[in-house]
Parts: structure tokens; C-alpha cells; sequence
């Protein structure tokens, strides 16, 4: 399937929720708003004619400063078309991401290590504890700090 219809079919299934897309080389891009994660992540694994049934990575960036500090995006794959793409969204330093982890279970670990490494919590997580850094309270190691000359 190349880009642009992959693109025009992931549109039609998350619809309004787009905040904008792009393609860059062989990658397509969506950021949607937070709030629509997990409703557009279960549309795309169960919708017939995508399948994105696999999620292979979920991580986060953090940009100390814009507006919203930190971007997480979720890698889904299809082996029905043979594609992955990226959902990303963006977030506040104070805000809370709903867990994916009903629609995809490896998705527990990715946001244990996002909760450990950058501080996010993530709603009806069913196990929201630090998984690398067991003993450093109150610290997130991949925060960048603001006050570094």
C-alpha cells in the first residue's frame, strides 16, 4: 500500500481527531489530540481494513519549551497492509495520559518506562510503578532540566 493511500485510509478512521499529519520518507505521521488516544488506537487495531494489531513502540520526547512539554507517540503495525504508522500526541508537564494498555497489553511496559524516565502517569494503568529506576524518588531521569547553562 504506499503512503498516500495508507494516509487517506487512517484519515477516514480517526477522522476529526487529527490534529494535523505528515509523511516523512516511508513514515506517516498523526498527532491527535490526548484526549482521543485510546478511542483511536482501538478504531485503528479493529478496524477490517487496516488491522493495526501490533503495537511495536511507545515512547516520549521532551521538548522543555513549548507549551506542551512532552510528546508520546505509539508505534502501531499491520501485517494486512504491510505499514506502520505513528500516533503521537502532545501533552502538559501536569497532564495525564489514559493507558492503551486494555487494547494493547505490551503496552504496560512502555508506559512504566515513560512513567519512570520522564514522570507521566497514565490513567487505569494496572500496574503504575518505576520499572528501571526503583529507587529514585521524585526523579526523572530523561526530563531535561531548564536552569543548565
Amino acid at each position: 500500500m504506499r503512503s498516500s493511500d495508507c494516509r487517506k485510509l487512517a484519515k477516514a478512521i480517526l477522522g476529526n481527531v487529527i490534529v494535523r499529519s505528515e509523511c516523512i520518507g516511508e513514515n506517516l505521521y498523526f498527532n491527535i489530540n490526548s484526549d482521543a488516544v485510546l478511542e483511536s488506537v482501538k478504531s485503528l487495531s479493529s478496524n477490517a481494513a487496516t488491522l493495526f494489531s501490533t503495537l511495536t513502540d511507545c515512547f516520549a520526547v521532551d521538548f522543555l519549551k513549548q507549551k506542551e512539554r512532552f510528546s508520546i507517540f505509539y508505534q502501531l503495525h499491520s501485517y494486512k497492509i504491510a505499514r506502520s504508522i505513528f500516533i503521537m500526541t502532545d501533552i502538559r508537564k501536569d497532564e495525564k495520559m489514559q493507558s492503551v494498555t486494555t487494547v494493547f497489553e505490551n503496552a504496560n511496559w512502555y508506559e512504566r518506562e515513560i512513567f519512570d524516565m520522564f514522570g507521566i502517569e497514565f490513567h487505569d494503568h494496572p500496574d503504575m510503578r518505576r520499572i528501571l529506576t526503583l529507587n529514585s524518588e521524585g526523579m526523572f531521569p530523561l526530563r531535561k532540566i531548564s536552569n543548565i547553562s
